[in-house]
């Protein structure tokens, strides 16, 4: 048939058809915006749009034709799921190849129905047309007849079939379509979601899209999936959505400029266009289903046997249900119960001189996660969720002078000691940062200090200031929140050795339950006893008749006074038993430092680090004994854990600044860019001019005739002036072979 003949066979048969330009699938390319209030049955308004356009091709107005069309995107219909591919087979089909199962799948709707174009759970296969959708239909010219061997070609005819009820259910298994943003809306989105939580997920999108067209992907659809995928991800908090963008869109214009049969450049405005929808659906998306989908997909996470951790022993599997009662995260949680009970064990108990002297069990802990993600509450679930023997002391440090004052004071010349025991918080990392950064701050040094165990206060104070706390007569721990991008203050600090000492773990549970689980009771904890010879506070001090503080004043058993002054006797330690394997991989440790050979410079105290963590293990597990086999391998999966944590934070750092960095070259390359862009815009508007006085006089200029027409410097433009012309509506393209077409002028 023609295509006037087939178009009026269409109508007959009951179709809305349009004409559209030849090569091309636009349903306006020819009628204008309101194609869809123009598509037609009437014979004569058929006749006289083919009269005027007798090469068009025909476009079948699907929602209006109460018809609904699945465009599969899959060569092999057998490689879809089997409810689908089974479904699809009862349609009517129309191939849009020379083989194969691509093509339209067509079905009749009920009256009522109004499906839109979302695809539902069929977008991985292919596109859905429905309400204001179109598809050409045959004797039209494929777009692709050249390059993919594209054509439509009904193998038989038939009436439509009811829409199959599987189809149904795959279309609402996605919800409503979000319309596209405005500009100004894209431009609010890119603002609003400039977090690097997870910056590596990014390359994972753009391996995706390379794969997909290295595979012979269509590119618009290719980067349209890509970028859905990235704003969700972005809008989740993993990293900038605006570099998302820039990176996709960086392929997506290197996929034309490959030398691939088709279109040698993209439409003009066909990026953003896509990325203006795909920035509307990033909302439509619970960012916890997102993070949680990275969290199953994450090589590292798959390496760490994290359910063995929590069904290894009946605390810790209670800790993780209470964590999900109270809806904060278990490993931040329990990181803040790892200082909790650690606080409680007197100074002296130690770990034992492996390298150099007696190590403290003082423990350093990081909960990372953006502002307000839980930090706080898991503290205060921690509080909740184990009962404790001795009390804990909470304070906020200050100033590396002020440490030691939580411990004890000056009166009078006198040093009055009032504990042995402080648990500090920090809500925020840069609470800690700006201390720190105060001009000839101490607070770093005795932090290090501190979570070794070493003496705090300083000597070069005058004697009636200096309040010393000497080693192994106090105990520390620290619960710090730490935001991903906030953490250079940490890093940086890694030749003075303040990451290493620090546990790092998450605020965020990809694995939490739709619905909290029922809170169990608390896990109690007893108080520390050396033996009931001795008073808490004795023990604590390790004290004697014997000795006596700075003041002279003797220490009664039982009075409740503490030595903090005075140095700790060596014999008086009590030195934690160890498992065979702990020390033998503490020495391997050490000697390979000693060597020169470890393997990462944030990796200097990560065997004492582990060995904390499994004394914390073994204290909440109600022992005093020694540290356990087991005690050794779970502290494995908690640093694993910590590692991982901390990577993570560095990959967030590391993306931080390189857009940072882009951000930079990209202001000072537009500045030069701006400059240049004056100077073309001069030139295209002067290519404009002149081709648009050729044309009103010809009325009709092949390319190759308006490029000639230009002058020498002005002829590269002509395709950008033939644009301009077009879309100011004082031209038409006549699409010709291999690239080429024709102007013809349509202005007054």
């Amino acid at each position: 048939m023609s295509p006037v003949d087939a178009a009026l066979a269409y109508a007959g048969a009951g179709w809305f058809v349009v004409p559209v330009k030849p090569g091309t699938k636009n349903p306006g390319s020819l009628v204008g915006d309101g194609w869809h209030k123009q598509s037609t049955r009437h014979d004569e308004t058929i006749r006289g749009w083919w009269a005027k356009w007798p090469a068009a091709g025909i476009a079948l107005h699907v929602g209006r034709s109460g018809a609904l069309v699945f465009d599969l995107d899959v060569g092999d219909v057998d490689d879809i799921p089997a409810q689908y591919r089974d479904a699809l087979r009862q349609g009517v089909f129309q191939s849009t190849r020379m083989s194969g199962d691509r093509g339209h799948y067509l079905f009749a709707v009920e009256a009522g129905d109004n499906f839109g174009n979302s695809a539902g759970a069929f977008a991985s296969f292919g596109e859905v047309r429905g309400k204001n959708g179109v598809v050409l239909a045959e004797p039209s010219v494929h777009p692709d007849a050249a390059s993919k061997d594209g054509r439509y070609h009904w193998p038989t005819p038939g009436d439509l079939p009811a829409l199959p009820e599987a189809l149904r259910t795959c279309l609402r298994a996605a919800g409503e379509e979000a319309p596209s943003m405005s500009f100004a809306e894209l431009e609010q989105f890119y603002a609003a979601h400039t977090a690097y939580g997870r910056p590596q997920a990014l390359d994972g999108v753009v391996k995706v899209l390379e794969t997909a067209l290295a595979g012979g992907a269509a590119r618009h659809d290719a980067a349209r999936n890509a970028l859905a995928m990235a704003f969700r991800e972005a809008a989740a908090g993993c990293y900038c959505a605006r570099d998302a963008a820039e990176r996709i869109e960086a392929v997506f214009i290197a996929a034309f400029e490959a030398g691939k049969p088709g279109r040698t450049r993209p439409e003009c405005g066909e990026f953003a266009r896509t990325a203006r929808w795909a920035a509307a659906q990033a909302g439509l998306v619970d960012p916890a289903e997102i993070l949680a989908r990275l969290d199953r997909d994450d090589p590292l996470l798959r390496t760490i046997d994290e359910d063995s951790f929590w069904a290894a022993r009946p605390e810790l599997d209670r800790l993780r249900e209470f964590a999900r009662a109270r809806r904060v995260a278990p490993w931040a949680m329990v990181g803040a119960v790892l200082a909790r009970v650690v606080v409680t064990v007197p100074p002296r108990v130690v770990l034992p001189p492996l390298v150099g002297g007696s190590a403290s069990l003082n423990l350093f802990v990081a909960l990372v996660g953006p502002s307000g993600n839980g930090k706080g509450a898991a503290e205060r679930a921690a509080a909740d969720a184990v009962i404790l023997g001795a009390g804990v002391y909470e304070a906020t440090p200050g100033s590396g002078e002020g440490i030691p004052k939580q411990y004890a004071y000056k009166s009078k010349g006198e040093q009055i000691n009032i504990r042995d025991a402080v648990l500090f918080s920090v809500s925020e990392i840069d609470t800690l940062a700006a201390l720190a950064e105060r001009s000839s701050s101490t607070l770093m040094p005795e932090l290090r200090k501190a979570w070794m165990g070493e003496r705090l206060g300083f000597g070069y104070a005058t004697v009636d200031k200096a309040v010393p706390i000497m080693g192994h007569r106090y105990r520390m721990c620290l619960v710090a929140g730490v935001q991903p991008e906030r953490a250079r203050f940490l890093l940086d600090d890694a030749d003075g050795g303040t990451p290493q000492r620090f546990l790092w773990f998450p605020t965020t549970d990809a694995d939490a339950p739709d619905r909290p689980p029922e809170e169990p009771q608390p896990w109690s904890v007893p108080a520390w006893s050396f033996g009931e010879e001795r008073s808490a506070v004795d023990a604590r001090a390790g004290s004697t008749p014997a000795e006596t503080p700075g003041n002279g004043s003797r220490v009664k058993f039982g009075g409740g006074e503490l030595l903090l002054e005075l140095p700790m006797e060596p014999r008086r330690l009590v030195k934690l038993k160890l498992p065979p394997e702990a020390a033998e991989q503490i020495d391997r440790a050490r000697l390979a430092r000693l060597r020169g050979t470890a393997a990462h410079e944030l990796d200097g105290h990560a065997q004492l680090a582990r060995l904390k963590v499994a004394a914390a293990l073994m204290v909440l597990a109600g022992r005093t004994d020694k540290v356990t086999d087991e005690d050794w391998e779970l502290s494995e999966i908690v640093m694993a854990v910590s590692n991982r944590t901390r990577a993570q934070v560095q990959q967030a750092l590391g993306a931080r600044a390189e857009q940072a960095n882009r951000s930079k070259g990209r202001a000072e390359g537009e500045r030069e860019i701006a400059r240049a862009v004056v100077v073309e815009e001069d030139k295209l508007d002067r290519a404009v001019t002149n081709l648009r006085r050729h044309l009103v006089k010809k009325k009709r200029l092949p390319r190759k005739d308006a490029r000639g027409a230009l002058r020498a410097d002005l002829r590269d433009l002509i395709d950008e002036a033939a644009d301009r012309l077009i879309a100011a509506g004082l031209a038409e393209k006549e699409e010709g072979h291999q690239g080429s077409y024709t102007l013809v002028w349509s202005g007054d």
